[in-house]
């Protein structure tokens, strides 16, 4: 009986050990990311910002035609090329577009982490926003970044496409045995930042999502102070929300409640 309770003690501290070291790969998933041919679309452009001492995040700014067009900053998943976030959004001319890879990320250099990611979308914000109507979209992953800017900066709007309360809470979720609060280094708590936005927030989100289950979205959403408009998509998964027929129409369906 001895040796079982030994074995058991041995083994948790095994897999608790091995969260705690794999942490950073399943919440920052850069291996994961499908390397796609480059694209060029009409009035966009690659761009280059640095955010600290050797470290230059890669992205695309695309301009609208239209006079004084509200600009929109756009944050992704996990395992994202959010430059192609563009190929979603094609018939969206009425806007300005900036869109970064995070730290790490495809040709960003760095290391990518909650502060960092933080800290770099004030900096894309700060550096882009000037003089413009901001609207902020963030999925998934990046919903927490969209949610910690909005928080922090003026958005005519923010657009939340499968969030998440917290990453912490998602954790917990999937690994119950663990001790997470003690283990996890990157809590993103968005259902904390989320109280300081008075902007209105749109959701979008999944039918029985498996990645962040509706429970967590709705958590989120009863702490928002304006929510403008949630809708849920039937026949989609969490990878596969950007490629839903109407997505587009959804998205602007989402803005124009701004």
């Amino acid at each position: 009986m001895k040796i079982i309770v030994i074995t058991v003690i041995l083994l948790y501290g095994v897999v608790s050990i091995y969260f705690y070291l794999t942490q950073d790969s399943k919440i920052f998933n850069v291996l994961a990311i499908e390397k796609k041919a480059s694209f060029k679309l009409k009035n966009s452009k690659e761009i280059k910002l640095k955010v600290a001492n050797h470290v230059v995040l890669d992205g695309i700014y695309k301009k609208s035609d239209k006079k004084d067009a509200p600009l929109l900053i756009y944050f992704g998943g996990n395992a994202d090329d959010a430059t192609r976030f563009l190929l979603h959004i094609k018939s969206l001319e009425d806007f300005n577009v900036v869109v970064f890879n995070y730290r790490g990320y495809l040709k960003s250099t760095g290391k990518p982490s909650e502060k960092n990611l933080f800290n770099d979308a004030l900096k894309i914000y700060d550096t882009f926003a000037k003089n413009q109507k901001v609207i902020i979209i963030g999925r998934s992953l990046g919903s927490g970044v969209a949610i910690y800017l909005a928080s922090k900066r003026k958005a005519l709007g923010v657009v939340l496409i499968t969030p998440y309360d917290s990453i912490a809470s998602l954790a917990k979720h999937k690994y119950p045995f663990l001790p997470i609060d003690l283990l996890l280094k990157y809590k993103f708590q968005s259902i904390k930042y989320v109280k300081n936005i008075d902007s209105p927030i749109s959701i979008i989100e999944v039918e029985d999502d498996k990645t962040v289950p509706n429970k967590n979205t709705s958590r989120l959403s009863k702490k928002i102070k304006n929510l403008a408009l949630k809708i849920e998509l039937k026949n989609t998964t969490h990878a596969d929300v950007l490629h839903y027929p109407d997505f587009e129409k959804i998205l602007k369906k989402a803005i124009l409640k701004f």
